[in-house]
Parts: structure tokens; C-alpha cells; sequence
């Protein structure tokens, strides 16, 4: 067949197939390859950034190091200003003693478990709930005195109630709450004491006529 054609014919035909195997090996072949080499292309391009953050995060290693040092210093000064719980009476006797230097007087006093999320382990928060009878001057003063205690303390609620005036400066009929934070080593994983013996907690409660003793 290809005998009887034209020498003209039979290299338009050459030419085709060489136009078809050309675009064959575009399509099949050639395309393909570039897709792989862009991708690996991609793939490297990514390598060298993570390459580049874990290089940046290794050399900031020593410092984060040093600075979790500390941090883990700093959180051991903080349990160490806490009062222990089992030392809880100092704290009430701290609070007599500023309601007896205004003036004032404590007609019940209460502690119990307060309630506080997200503390560390072994902190534990007391709470005491109070009622005072003093006139405005001095329970305005035993609220600075409480909020500036030289402990980690907050105040969470304070009410006041006048009774029937006698005079131009009434007793007030006051009710306060605070928080008080302390430490429980037995409830931080099994702490000991400074004298190396376990220190179990202990469950406080205390009146005004018969405080705790003890200090932190």
C-alpha cells in the first residue's frame, strides 16, 4: 500500500506520526514529569520552613529552659509564703486582732472549704465567713486591713445592716466573706515538711472566743 503512494504522501504521513508521537509523549510522558518535579518542588519547600522553625526553637531552647527554671522557682516561693491549712487559727487570729484594733467586735466567725477552680495542686482555698459590729469608720477600716493582710487572700462578699439608729453614728451589723489560700503539701503529690515528716491536713474550724494557734 505504502508502494503506491506519492513521495509526497508518504512524508505527510511520516510527519503526522511524528506530530502524534510528539504530542503523545507531551501528554503522556512529559506533563506528568513536570507535575512530579513541581510537587517535589512543594514537598522541599516546606521541608526547608519546618527546617527553619526547628532550627529557631532550638536555639530558643536554653532561654525557654532558664525561664521555666524560673517560673518553677517563683511558684516555689508562692507555695511557700501559703500558710499551711493545718495553720489555719494564725490566720484567724490575724483577723481577731484587726477587728479588736478598730474597735470592733467579731459575734461569729466560721471556716469552712471554699470553692475556688483551676488552683494548683496542693493549694487549697478556706473560707471564713464573719459578722462584726462596729460603726461605719471602723468596718470601713477592718475591709482595708483584711484586703491588705500579708496574705493570699481574697474578699468575696460584704454586707451591711443598719438597726434602728440610735445616733448620728450608728453600729453597723456587718457580714463579710473572704478566701483565704493555703497549702495542703499531702493533697501536692506526698510533699513533706521542712523536718522531712508527711504533713497530713487538717480539718479547721475555730470560734471567736477560742482562735488557733500556729504560724506559717
Amino acid at each position: 500500500m505504502f508502494a503506491k503512494l506519492s513521495p509526497r504522501d508518504t512524508l505527510l504521513i511520516v510527519l503526522a506520526l511524528c506530530v502524534l508521537g510528539v504530542v503523545g509523549w507531551y501528554f503522556l510522558y512529559y506533563q506528568s514529569r513536570e507535575q512530579v518535579i513541581a510537587d517535589t518542588q512543594t514537598q522541599l519547600d516546606d521541608s526547608v520552613t519546618k527546617l527553619t522553625t526547628y532550627r529557631a526553637a532550638a536555639s530558643a531552647l536554653p532561654a525557654l529552659r532558664t525561664e521555666v527554671a524560673g517560673l518553677q522557682s517563683q511558684r516555689d516561693l508562692f507555695f511557700q509564703a501559703l500558710p499551711q491549712t493545718q495553720n489555719i487559727g494564725s490566720v484567724v487570729a490575724a483577723v481577731q486582732k484587726s477587728v479588736e484594733g478598730v474597735g470592733g467586735e467579731l459575734t461569729n466567725l466560721t471556716v469552712s472549704p471554699g470553692a475556688v477552680a483551676g488552683l494548683p495542686a496542693g493549694v487549697r482555698p478556706i473560707s471564713l465567713n464573719m459578722a462584726v459590729t462596729a460603726k461605719f469608720q471602723p468596718t470601713f477600716q477592718l475591709l482595708r486591713n483584711v484586703e491588705t493582710m500579708s496574705r493570699f487572700s481574697t474578699v468575696n462578699a460584704l454586707a451591711l445592716n443598719l438597726p434602728s439608729p440610735d445616733s448620728l453614728d450608728p453600729k453597723l451589723n456587718s457580714t463579710m466573706t473572704m478566701t483565704v489560700y493555703t497549702f495542703d503539701p499531702a493533697q501536692a503529690g506526698g510533699a513533706v515538711g521542712a523536718t522531712g515528716v508527711p504533713v497530713a491536713p487538717a480539718a479547721p474550724s475555730t470560734t471567736p472566743g477560742a482562735p488557733a494557734g500556729g504560724s506559717r
